[in-house]
């Protein structure tokens, strides 16, 4: 996985913050549907947390919930695409 900027962290809890607000599930099933390293769920989590201190990280460290299916994978390819660096 490529290093991610701090910009591309923060637009990504944005978006797991968006997808739980609108009932897609617990926010360490949509964290662990991105195709991040564990560090970067780890930054991920913080952010969310640090914007939605109400959201409670419930068996975070199961790491059942952060399995990413081949569905789950495919559906956010969109968002994986943002993050490509463009070449001249």
């Amino acid at each position: 996985m490529a290093t991610l900027t701090e910009t591309q962290l923060r637009i990504c809890a944005r978006a797991c913050i968006t997808r739980y607000d609108q009932g897609e599930g617990d926010i360490a099933t949509i964290i662990g549907s991105y195709a991040l390293d564990e560090k970067q769920r780890k930054q991920v989590m913080e952010i969310v947390l640090s914007h939605r201190s109400d959201l409670v990280l419930d068996s975070v460290e199961d790491s059942s919930s952060m399995e990413v299916s081949n569905a789950q994978r495919d559906s956010v390819k969109w968002f994986s695409s943002i993050f490509r660096k463009k070449t001249v």
